[in-house]
Formats: C-alpha cells, sequence, structure tokens
C-alpha cells in the first residue's frame, strides 16, 4: 500500500483514515460510501467502518442525490449560471401555482417533466436561493424570512 506519509502530507482524522488535506477522497471511497448507503447501512456506520468522518460521507451523499455524481466538486473558478431564464420561469412558474411547494419538489418536478435531466437540474439550494432572491419576505429587522422549506436532512 502506497503510504502519503512519504509526501510529508498525510494525515491522520479521528477515526484512524488517513487523508490529505485540501484534497478530494478518492473515488473508489466515494464510490463505496454511495454503494453501502444503497444498502440501507447508515451515515454513522459507513463514516466508523470506512475511516471517513461523517461530515465527509454526509456531503457525498448529498451531492450524490442532488446531482448523481460521486465526482467531488470543483476546487477554485467561477461558479457557471445555475439556471436558464426558461427554468428559472418554471420554477417561479411552480412557485406562483402551488407556493407551499418545497425546493426538492420543484426540483423533481423539473426533472419529471424534461426541462432538465438530473445532471443539469439546479440544486435544491440553488432553487430556493432563486426564490429568497424572488420576493423573499422580510420579517421587520432586515432580515429575510425563507419561504421556501428545503428537503428534510436524513
Amino acid at each position: 500500500v502506497f503510504n502519503v506519509y512519504f509526501l510529508g502530507q498525510g494525515r491522520v482524522n479521528q477515526l484512524g483514515g488517513v487523508f490529505i488535506n485540501g484534497r478530494p477522497l478518492p473515488n473508489h471511497i466515494r464510490l463505496k460510501i454511495v454503494e453501502m448507503a444503497a444498502a440501507g447501512v447508515r451515515p454513522c456506520v459507513i463514516s466508523r467502518q470506512l475511516r471517513v468522518s461523517h461530515g465527509c460521507v454526509s456531503k457525498i451523499l448529498n451531492r450524490y442525490q442532488e446531482t448523481g455524481s460521486i465526482r467531488p466538486g470543483v476546487i477554485g473558478g467561477s461558479k457557471p449560471r445555475v439556471a436558464t431564464p426558461e427554468v428559472e420561469n418554471r420554477i417561479e412558474q411552480y412557485k406562483r401555482e402551488n407556493p407551499s411547494i418545497f425546493s426538492w419538489e420543484i426540483r423533481d418536478r423539473l426533472v419529471k417533466e424534461g426541462i432538465c435531466d438530473r445532471s443539469t437540474a439546479p440544486s435544491v439550494s440553488a432553487i430556493s436561493r432563486l426564490l429568497r432572491g424572488k420576493g423573499g419576505e422580510c420579517d421587520g429587522d432586515g432580515g429575510t424570512i425563507l419561504n421556501v422549506m428545503t428537503m428534510p436532512y436524513h
């Protein structure tokens, strides 16, 4: 087994797993996390068995749920536009038609109706951000009351 300590970069996390700070988890471990979750293994058990922090497991599973991809996010660079004007208009239309709709329901509907596919649909948080920016209600103290609830955390 290749030992990352020779690079002077390796660290050991609290679970005894080896990582390089600031670098993505290798794809084979990401894939194992998703496979174990699909088999019904709870994130805390995945974390202990693979010696990966619970936060890292959660982040990978959330990204997989949102995008269908296990690939790590891009480090640095500018963020592309999240949604086309057509997609933004459709999101706003869904919200007007059903003010109590959840962001994750909007995302699912965009995919189901063929407006986007799973890889191009905006994330749940991007949908919430878009809707907040388009008329979130003010609470009187200068803060914004979120008018969209996001998917519950599992």
